[in-house]
């Protein structure tokens, strides 16, 4: 008996874990449709472009497009090219799947500079 009870608690433990991912992943949905009313060069000040925001909501619903817009901004790609080109990848820990980009998009922000803490 312990041992059903003990599943009963670990699955809706799992399910309520899964209803407060899907609903963060709706409020940063929501956040990241607010991009979409930025003009081109806000958008550009964080390093990010319009077709980067569509991009990154063109997802299913229930995945958080603010990942992938992070990583975009802070100088990875999401995706892979199709034409297979490498790029050097920036200095610092390596999200999986992610490819870097090339620093001349990102121009001269302050956080396309890898920056050490003390």
């Amino acid at each position: 008996m312990a041992i059903f009870s003990g599943f009963l608690t670990s699955l809706l433990i799992a399910g309520s874990k899964g209803v407060v991912r899907i609903q963060t992943a709706m409020a940063n949905r929501r956040a990241a449709k607010e991009l979409l009313t930025w003009d081109e060069q806000a958008l550009k000040d964080i390093g990010l472009t319009r077709s980067d925001v569509r991009g990154a909501l063109a997802t299913s619903f229930h995945t958080d497009p603010t990942h992938s817009l992070s990583l975009i901004a802070a100088g990875y790609e999401t995706r892979t090219r199709r034409d297979g080109a490498n790029r050097p990848m920036p200095a610092g820990p390596k999200p999986a799947g992610a490819v870097a980009v090339s620093k001349g998009r990102l121009g001269n922000l302050p956080s396309a500079e890898p920056v050490l803490c003390a």
